[in-house]
């Protein structure tokens, strides 16, 4: 029986999660929602593309991103992977996919986001954020309430600053995520 490997990538838009073998159904939650790889898709690419199709990703960067990662890893390599232990899938995959979704992104001046995406798309793709923004908030001394507030303010983005996440400029991301950091400076 193939363990779950549930990579988490940190990309320039958010997150990108990957699952890679599963031999039965495998459900993860994700911050308000769940991914799911149904139990009759197997193997490294086609559980890539399944898990990416749930996010809000427009269906070229999907395209793009499973391309990149057959690019780097042969077949060969990709049965290799499903054969290791998950401590040692998880750290080749997750610099596989990382490596991937920036490249896609850089590729095009497309949108990276559907903004007519679903609200659960759109929860999946907004919960990659609450990590990384409690990472930051921490390096600038924020503990505690403020903390939890960072976390709540990140859960409760609107669809339209979750699309703005993923598909603005560097400075409409920054701006966005500043924002929330600004609004609990001074929470108790």
């Amino acid at each position: 029986m193939r363990a779950t490997l549930l990579v988490i990538a940190a990309l320039a838009t958010g997150l990108l999660l990957a699952a890679c073998g599963s031999s039965g159904g495998q459900t993860e939650s994700v911050g308000g929602g769940t991914i799911t790889v149904p139990a009759d898709v197997h193997g490294v690419y086609p559980e890539l593309e399944t898990l990416l199709a749930q996010f809000p990703y427009q269906r070229w960067y999907t395209n793009c991103v499973v391309a990149r990662v057959k690019e780097e890893l042969s077949p060969k390599e990709a049965e290799a992977l499903e054969e290791l232990p998950e401590s040692s899938r998880a750290g080749k995959a997750e610099q596989i996919i990382a490596a991937a979704g920036p490249a896609c992104e850089k590729s095009s001046k497309r949108p990276v986001i559907d903004p007519n995406a679903s609200e659960k798309e759109l929860a999946l793709y907004r919960a990659g954020f609450v990590q990384p923004m409690r990472k930051v908030a921490e390096a600038q001394g924020f503990e505690g309430a403020q903390l939890e507030c960072v976390k709540q303010n990140v859960e409760e983005l609107p669809g339209g600053k979750v699309v703005g996440l993923g598909n603005g400029t560097h400075q409409v991301r920054e701006g966005i995520l500043l924002s929330v950091l600004a609004q609990c400076v001074k929470a108790e």
